[in-house]
């Protein structure tokens, strides 16, 4: 039977990050915790872990970024200081080409940690939501060619080079805030999570260049105090999550269109992340300080009786132990 090893990053003072196997069964062995402040994200690259910190700095509110390496059995020791990510509200990272890459959502700019920085300007049409750029997702692109990343605010997914010079901009419909990206196992398309209007759009990408083809609602009917969250993909099949009508969402693409397929409850409140590993699906439900789990076998999602007690569970990684 398989097992995966998850890390769950808990965003409160002192939450760190907890360790546990998960058997295919969703049978659970908390194995240790890494103390840390107020972790957003997480990224792992060899046997090196990265973490954003929401606010690890005594004298202001920027962000920062802590390396951690794992021993033999996998558990973690700090690998030099924390450094700034130069912004504000840090909240996902990933690495390419050796360096760590990190959006700063409230600050509205993404940081390279060899001190490459792009601030945006702007605004979109939602006041109360898009008043200022918002980067929300930085991340290798299908062809590992360039980065692409995600701006809440300003209805754009921008792609970079790795000196973070802009390469392209692509758009989505005005107010629907593009939140997070996952990418089929064609390398040929991206669908992207818009939070605001709990939509996904679906870009056909090919050098560097994504070209909008369609965007889908989440839901059958409105769920107006509904955000999108978190985005995967497995196979055929596209998962969602959904703050506010808590619950998982999953699409069926045909190599052309997504055609929702289900809702399933989330069984907690507001699921900000999620993550598939083998036949499973993990829920990090923020507001309920629980990690719920789910059998996915295609459309169908069945919930387990496992659930953990994680407070503000914001990130969760998985891998084959």
């Amino acid at each position: 039977m398989s097992v995966y090893r998850l890390l769950i990053a808990s965003c409160v003072r002192e939450g760190g990050i907890s360790c546990y196997d998960m058997e295919e069964s969703g049978r659970l062995t908390y194995r240790w915790k890494m103390p840390c402040e107020e972790p957003m994200y997480l990224c792992r690259s060899g046997n090196t872990l990265y973490a954003l910190l929401k606010r690890p700095f005594p004298d202001g509110d920027l962000s920062g970024l802590q390396a951690f390496s794992a021993g033999p059995d996998g558990e973690l020791s700090p690998a030099g200081g924390i450094v700034s990510t130069r912004g504000v509200e840090a909240c996902h990272l990933s690495v390419f080409h050796g360096k760590v890459y990190a959006a700063n959502y409230t600050s509205g700019s993404v940081f390279c940690s060899d001190g490459a920085m792009d601030v945006r300007t702007g605004r979109g049409v939602r006041p109360d939501r898009q008043e200022a750029p918002h980067p929300h997702f930085i991340a290798p692109s299908p062809d590992g060619k360039y980065l692409l990343s995600t701006d809440l605010g300003l209805d754009r997914v921008y792609t970079y080079d790795e000196k973070l010079r802009v390469v392209s901009v692509a758009r989505t419909p005005a107010g629907h805030g593009p939140r997070h990206l996952a990418y089929a196992e064609d390398g040929r398309t991206v669908f992207c999570a818009n939070e605001i209007a709990s939509t996904v759009t679906v870009f056909g990408y090919g050098d560097g260049v994504l070209t909008p083809r369609q965007t889908v609602s989440v839901f059958e009917t409105p769920h107006g105090d509904s955000t999108a969250a978190a985005i995967r993909v497995k196979g055929e099949y596209v998962y969602v999550s959904n703050r506010g009508y808590d619950s998982v969402s999953c699409f069926r693409f045909d190599g052309e269109k997504l055609t929702l397929r289900s809702v399933t409850p989330c069984g907690g409140v507001f699921p900000r992340d999620m993550i598939l590993a083998g036949g499973l699906l993990l829920c990090a439900n923020e507001r309920s300080d629980t990690v719920t789990a789910f059998r996915a076998d295609g459309e169908r999602l069945e919930r387990l009786p496992q659930t953990l007690s994680v407070p503000k569970p914001l990130c969760i990684l998985a891998r084959p132990v």
